[in-house]
């Protein structure tokens, strides 16, 4: 994969257990993702550089065309949880009675706990060596990924020219060998033509999926190992 491109490869470690809600699941199933998406990073990406007094929306045009693949910690053992939530009361409810506007409730949630290091690959064979040194700097100062809480500490970054394949990779990739196990997951993106209104939160127009946001089958190059009632146990293979 990628013998003529150059990666930009960051490691970061994960202080606390990682957990980002699948695209697919619903509010009270919330399946978390193996691992962030690139959507989540790249927003991460364009947080930073708030953070460092750079103009985010100007930063956005060339973040969001980004491509980026994950190389997994070696084991990864997701914990399922009940937790209680509050989510807004029903119409009856409300009728009955009009200040309780949110309902107690029980809801899944799963964590992920990891044994070493998260390796991010970004391509920048195409990039400015302008962008690449923004890129360099924006990377150290990502501190979160995933849910608010998800807290990583940044470790190193270096190029490579090829990637191995223990790194994830997409099923539209041309050339890609398929290992005998791994698990597909869809990952979502930001689309080719997203606008940075419709990604901003703290703007009143929502991202659309499809537009804004797309979906991507991406091949995660981690093996179920044992799982139970409580537990699911993962290994990357190598």
């Amino acid at each position: 994969m990628g013998d003529y491109m150059s990666w930009l490869i960051a490691v970061y470690d994960f202080t606390t257990p990682f957990s980002l809600k699948s695209s697919l699941a619903t509010s009270s199933g919330g399946k978390t993702n193996l691992l962030p998406t690139m959507y989540s990073f790249k927003m991460a990406l364009i947080n930073a550089a708030y953070h460092i007094g750079l103009d985010g929306e100007k930063e956005f045009n060339w973040i969001k065309g980004l491509d980026i693949r994950f190389k997994p910690p070696k084991k990864a053992t997701v914990q399922n949880s009940f937790v209680k939530i509050l989510k807004e009361s029903r119409k009856e409810i409300l009728k009955e009675n009009p200040s309780q506007v949110f309902t107690s409730s029980v809801a899944l949630r799963e964590y992920v706990i990891y044994s070493d290091s998260l390796h991010v690959a970004i391509e920048i064979s195409k990039l400015q060596d302008s962008c690449v040194q923004k890129l360099k700097h924006l990377l150290i100062h990502i501190n979160q990924l995933g849910k608010r809480g998800c807290f990583v500490q940044f470790k190193g970054v270096r190029e490579e020219m090829s990637l191995n394949h223990d790194f994830t990779f997409f099923l539209e990739d041309k050339e890609i060998e398929m290992p005998n196990a791994l698990m597909i997951q869809y990952l979502d993106d930001m689309g080719e033509k997203s606008k940075f209104e419709s990604i901003n939160n703290y703007d009143a127009k929502s991202a659309s999926l499809g537009k804004d946001r797309v979906l991507k089958q991406v091949g995660v190059p981690y093996k179920l190992i044992k799982s139970s009632r409580g537990y699911s146990h993962y290994e990357r293979i190598d």
